[in-house]
Formats: structure tokens, C-alpha cells, sequence
């Protein structure tokens, strides 16, 4: 320890003695003197306490350290009400609506003849240097809001670049050079403006009008290369802007001008298709460059940046393709955007940002396939990449869960599983074609399975479509796709004569079933209720419209055969309370009377249309066939009284007597005059038999 450091220690010693002294006196005083003093003396005490001796470091000369702030708190912007909002975009409305008053009142005073074209454009130039002049001075003097200031700066800019391009192409008044120079001054001046003004619609304005210029350079027929040259540095210039202040809306827009301005010209010029590539190619590698320099993987709005993000990726790479077509090895160029959009991966997973990578990735893998497009690759092989790659888009929404990108991936999705089904056919059975349809179905049963995975809270959005059943629905399209994919195999290898898609009932009979099998978190409240009217439908043109059907016997039977099968199956599970009845059981309580009613009734006519298929097929005799329906009728009569009584069902017990009356009617005033001696004595017997022990079983209920 110095000797310095042991003087400073011994005088705050004795300092601290002499304050004891004074507070032993203070004491004796009144109370109320006794507290303020020793307050006031306490503060004294902790102002020359000695630190403790391990904090004492030789060589501090015991200067105080500078306070280091840690994560200073940051003010919170007070946000703007709707009411505010309107408020600041009134002025740049009412600005527009004036700026197009003069000029319209300029055209008018001309149509007169008052005004010549070249003092028409002399006002035009002093309105817009004056509505500048009036911005600066009302600044200065404070006079006036922000929005006016700004709203009067915009004006003069629209003012400027609407008059340069009458000047230029109306009235040619100026030469195309001068023109040229007097737009740039002036989007230099919009560029300039922005920055001083930090205000982003004003930035996205002069992004717009700007980008506007090169379809007037067009027409001045400058060289499509200076063209391409002024978009790029156009848009490498606010840049500088961009990042400055922070606005990323005015990115995202500028980008969407710029790409489409380069594509424009590029389908507008035939020659030189590579030079605009590589002027797309590095109008892309700004805007992803400035993105990451931008996005916050914090912000709560990171879905919507990264669906954009990707949004403009899949929109550029559309539009590159249609640059690049002409082009002989175009597929180098879209490796080149493989390798940009994979470093935007890798730059991604270094930063941690799992949205981005993601998004990132699924770009590069779609321009991956969609290089394999352009290449000289076997036929048939795009049309199983079409759809994969929209796939991908939609898988990819869904991973990021951002909304603009899952309207726009299902939309191209469901336009391209459109078209697909409707070009493709399951012939040859081992094709491409084949696959190009058994594929999407494929891609639909990923896409409900991953959309329907929990989620821990849900995003407006996604509350929307839930309380639309946008996930159940996309259940019923998956078996509707599905079940068109058997139609078509139905009406190549297996209709017959009368054109009936046989497979295609027995499909949506054995899915009916399975839908009732599985609980509704895993298939959707929608699924099973669509699939059951559908099956009623099918039960009741099957069994009752056509009772003979045409084509292989064998079909014909094997479905009438599946649909009573079913039927039965499914009212033993509700009578032996098995399966479908726990999974329904609050619904099936209520309507299991008239459910198990409707089944008998649909059950007894589905054995009466098998009776006459196999009559039809002559795999059974006529009279057999009568004999065989009245047996029908009295035994599903007997089954639903006993049922009625075991289980104690009024509905089905009244089913029962109609059905037994109907039975009846037609034994006596049909079967007796139709039937043989033989075949009516069996018949009576077997129903005479029939009615004892139904008898029997009732009384003894």
C-alpha cells in the first residue's frame, strides 16, 4: 500500500471520530432537532465511509471509475391512433389531388390557346421550385406541421418529374439529353429529401416515380444497357436511405419496382438477355443484402418480413426464368441464384435466425428443381417438379407460419393440382403420367397432417382459418382428391357397360367406415359428415335407381356386398356400444333410435338389390328371387321388433309393424299368384317359422 493511499485512510479515520463526537452531543437536543441531525449526519457517514480494504487497489489514485450503463432503457414511442394516422396521410392526399388541379388547369387554359407549350412548362418548373420554397420556409419558421413540409417537398418532386416527361415526349419541347439530366437532378433531389426527412412514404414515392423513368428512357430510345445501369444504381442509391432510417417497407416495395423494370425492358429488347440477368442477378443481391442488414429475429412482425422476404424471391425467380429463356445454359444462371440464396442460408444459420434459414433453403431447393427444368432432362420428368415445388411453398408457409405466403402458396398449389389432375391419366399404369397423379394426393396428406400439428398460441390469421375449418377442409379435399384419383382408375380399367365406377363406391364405402374409426382431432370435424351424405347418396342410386347393374358381374356384386357389410358393421358397433358409439357418444345417445332405424331400412334394401343382381346375372332363379325378397322383408321385420324390444326403441319398433304390414301385403297379393306350388309352401313354412319364434321372443319380453 503507498503512503499516500495510508495518509487518505488515516484522515477519513479521524473524520469518522469527529462525527461520533458531534452525534454523542446531538443527543442531549429535542427530539425532533435529535432526528434530522442524525439523519443528516448519517449521510455524512456514508458519504466518507472507507471502502473495504480488498477494494482498495494500488495506483487508483482513487478516481471514481465512469458508471458503466448496462441495457439502458429504451423509450417507448407513443403509437399513433387511426384517428392520427389519417390525420398525417390527409396532407400528401390533398397535395396529389392539387398537383393534378394545376396541371389540368394548365392543359385547359392551353386547349384555349391562352398559353403557349413552353410557358406552360416555365409554370409547371416554377410551381414545383416554389411549392419547394414554401416547404423550406415554412421549416424554418417553424410554421406548420411535418406532414405539410413533407407533403410540399413531394409535391414539388411529382411536379418536376411529370413536367420533364411532358416536356420530353408531349410537347418536345426539350431535347431527350436535357430531359435526362433534369429527371436525374430531380430524383436526386427525391433521394436527398427522403434522407433529410427520415419519412418512408415519402421514400416509397420516390422509389415509385423514379422506377417509372426507365419505360420513359425506352421511349427516348436509349440504349438498353444505360437503362439497366440507371436501375441498379437507382436502387443501390436508396439504399442508402433504406438502411439510414430503418424502413423496410419502402425495401420491399423498391424491390418489387426494380425487378419488374428490369424484366420489362429485358422482354421489351431481345438482344443482350444476359446482361440483364446479371443486372436482375445483382438487383436481387442488394435486396437480400440490405434485408439481413435489416431484419430483427426479435420483432413480433419476423413472419410477415420473412414471408415477403420469400414472396419476392419466388416472384423474381418467375421472372428470371422468362429473362433467361432465350439464353443458351440459362441453368448456370439459376445456380447462380442456388449459390446466392444458399450463402443467404448459411449467413441465416450463423446469425441463428431459424425463419430465415428455413425460408431460405426451401429457395434454394426450389430453384434448384427449377434449374432441372431448363436442363435437357427426360420428358416427364417436369411435370412431377411443377407440383413438388409448389409443394414445397406451401410446406414452407406453414413451417413459418406467415399468412400472405400461405394464401399465396395454396393458390399456386391448388392451381397446379388443377391442371395436373386434369392433364394426367393413370394410362400406361407404370408412367409418369400415373405418378404426376398419385403424387399430389400425396403432397395433400403431408400438407393436412403438418398443418394440423398443435400450436401453443395461434396467430390472428390462423384463428381466421380455424374458425373458418380451413384444416378440416383441407381433410374432405385430400379424400375428394383421392377419391377422383380412383374415379379415373374406375374409368379406364374398371367400369363396364353401364359406366359405373364400382371401385370408386367400394373406396368410399371402406373410407366412410375408417373416417367413423378414427377420433376427430386426428380427421377433422368435417370429414366424416361429408363422407356420410356422400354414402346415403351412393347407398341409395346404388340399391334402388339402378336395381340391375350392367358390366362384370362379379364388381356388380362384390359392391352391393361391401355396402351391406358395412351397414351391418357399423349399427352392431352402436347396438354392442363399441367403438363408433364411444367415439360419438354424446350424439349417438340422442339418435341412435333413428340411426339404427335408417340402418335396418338401408340394409334390408341393399339385400333386396342383391337378390335382384344375382336374378339378373341368372345366379338365381326369378320365382327364388320373390321368394327369397318376402323372406327379406319378414326378417328384417322380426329383427326390428326384438331389437325395438331388447333395447327398448320406439322408432325402430314402429319400422318394424310397417315393414312386417308391407311384408304382408306382398305375400298375399303378389307372391301367391306368382309363385309355384313348391316354392310357396317352403315359403310359408319359412315364414310361419319365422313368425313363432319372433312370437316367442316377444312374449316372453
Amino acid at each position: 500500500m503507498s503512503l499516500e493511499m495510508e495518509q487518505r485512510i488515516a484522515k477519513l479515520e479521524q473524520e469518522m471520530k469527529d462525527l461520533r463526537h458531534e452525534l454523542d452531543g446531538l443527543k442531549r437536543q429535542q427530539p425532533v432537532e435529535k432526528t434530522s441531525a442524525m439523519s443528516a449526519k448519517k449521510s455524512m457517514v456514508d458519504q466518507f465511509a472507507p471502502k473495504p480494504a480488498q477494494n482498495l487497489k494500488p495506483n487508483s489514485n482513487l478516481e471514481p471509475k465512469p458508471k458503466i450503463m448496462t441495457n439502458p432503457e429504451k423509450k417507448v414511442q407513443p403509437q399513433r391512433t387511426l384517428e392520427e394516422h389519417i390525420m398525417w396521410a390527409l396532407p400528401k392526399l390533398f397535395m396529389v389531388i392539387l398537383v393534378m388541379g394545376v396541371l389540368w388547369g394548365l392543359k385547359l387554359v392551353s386547349d384555349y390557346g391562352y398559353l403557349s407549350d413552353m410557358v406552360k412548362i416555365i409554370l409547371a418548373y416554377a410551381l414545383s421550385l416554389a411549392l419547394a420554397a414554401i416547404a423550406y420556409v415554412l421549416e424554418r419558421k417553424k410554421i406548420g406541421s411535418s406532414a405539410i413540409t413533407i407533403s410540399l417537398y413531394g409535391g414539388a418532386f411529382i411536379v418536376g418529374i411529370l413536367t420533364t416527361a411532358a416536356s420530353a415526349i408531349l410537347y418536345e419541347i426539350l431535347g431527350l439529353t436535357m430531359a435526362l439530366v433534369i429527371a436525374v437532378v430531380y430524383i436526386g433531389y427525391g433521394i436527398v429529401i427522403s434522407y433529410v426527412k427520415k419519412n418512408e412514404v415519402l421514400t416509397i414515392f420516390v422509389a415509385f416515380t423514379s422506377l417509372l423513368l426507365p419505360y420513359l428512357l425506352e421511349y427516348m430510345e436509349f440504349s438498353p444497357v444505360i437503362i439497366l445501369i440507371y436501375v441498379v444504381v437507382l436502387f443501390m442509391m436508396l439504399q442508402f436511405v433504406i438502411h439510414q432510417h430503418k424502413q423496410k417497407l419502402a425495401l420491399y416495395i423498391a424491390t418489387f419496382f426494380s425487378v419488374l423494370a428490369v424484366s420489362i425492358i429485358a422482354f421489351m429488347n431481345h438482344d443482350n438477355r444476359v446482361v440483364f440477368a446479371i443486372g436482375f442477378l445483382v438487383v436481387l443481391t442488394i435486396f437480400y443484402t440490405s434485408w439481413c442488414r435489416l431484419y430483427n429475429a426479435e420483432s413480433k412482425l419476423k413472419y410477415i418480413h420473412v414471408g415477403l422476404q420469400f414472396s419476392l424471391g419466388a416472384f423474381s425467380l418467375l421472372l428470371l426464368n422468362f429473362i433467361i429463356r432465350p439464353i443458351e445454359y440459362s441453368e448456370a444462371l439459376l445456380l447462380i441464384v442456388v449459390s446466392l440464396f444458399a450463402a443467404l442460408a448459411g449467413y441465416g444459420y450463423k446469425q441463428k435466425w431459424q425463419e430465415a434459414f428455413d425460408s431460405a433453403v426451401t429457395l434454394a431447393f426450389i430453384t434448384l428443381c427449377n434449374t432441372l427444368l431448363v436442363m435437357n432432362l427426360p420428358g416427364g420428368v417436369d411435370q412431377l417438379l411443377i407440383p413438388f415445388i409448389t409443394f414445397a411453398g406451401v410446406m414452407m408457409s406453414l413451417r413459418l407460419r406467415a399468412s400472405m405466403m400461405k394464401v399465396v402458396g395454396s393458390f399456386s398449389f391448388t392451381i397446379t393440382l388443377a391442371l395436373n389432375f386434369i392433364i394426367h391419366e393413370p394410362t400406361p399404369f407404370f408412367s409418369i403420367d400415373h405418378v404426376s397423379l398419385i403424387m399430389p394426393g400425396i403432397y395433400l396428406l403431408i400438407i393436412y397432417v403438418y398443418a394440423r400439428r398443435p400450436k401453443e398460441t395461434l396467430t390472428s390469421f390462423e384463428k381466421f382459418m380455424k374458425e373458418m375449418f380451413m384444416v378440416d377442409i383441407v381433410a374432405v379435399i385430400t379424400a375428394g382428391y383421392f377419391l377422383s384419383y380412383i374415379g379415373k382408375l374406375d374409368g379406364i380399367y374398371f367400369a363396364g357397360a353401364g359406366n359405373i365406377p364400382h371401385l370408386t363406391y367400394m373406396i368410399l364405402a371402406l373410407l366412410f367406415t375408417g373416417s367413423l374409426l378414427v377420433p376427430t382431432k386426428y380427421k377433422g370435424r368435417a370429414l366424416t359428415p361429408v363422407l356420410s351424405v356422400f354414402f346415403v347418396f351412393f347407398t341409395v342410386i346404388l340399391e334402388i335407381i339402378p336395381y340391375n347393374m350392367q358390366g362384370v358381374e362379379w364388381l356388380n356384386i362384390v359392391t352391393r356386398i361391401v355396402y351391406i357389410a358395412v351397414i351391418v358393421a357399423i349399427m352392431i358397433d352402436l347396438l354392442m356400444k363399441g367403438r363408433i358409439y364411444q367415439i360419438y357418444q354424446e350424439q349417438i345417445e340422442k339418435l341412435l333410435d333413428l340411426i339404427v332405424s335408417a340402418g335396418v331400412v338401408l340394409t334390408m334394401i341393399s339385400i333386396w338389390g342383391l337378390i335382384y343382381q344375382l336374378s339378373y346375372n341368372m345366379l338365381l332363379d326369378w320365382k327364388l328371387s320373390i321368394a327369397f325378397s318376402t323372406i327379406t322383408l319378414f326378417l328384417t321385420a322380426s329383427i326390428s321388433l326384438w331389437l325395438s324390444t331388447v333395447r327398448n326403441l320406439r322408432t325402430l319398433r314402429l319400422t318394424g309393424f310397417v315393414i312386417l304390414v308391407i311384408a304382408f301385403i306382398k305375400l298375399i297379393f303378389f307372391d301367391l299368384s306368382a309363385l309355384d306350388l313348391l316354392i310357396r309352401a317352403v315359403l310359408f313354412i319359412s315364414i310361419g317359422g319365422i313368425g313363432m319364434l319372433l312370437s316367442g321372443r316377444l312374449l316372453r319380453r
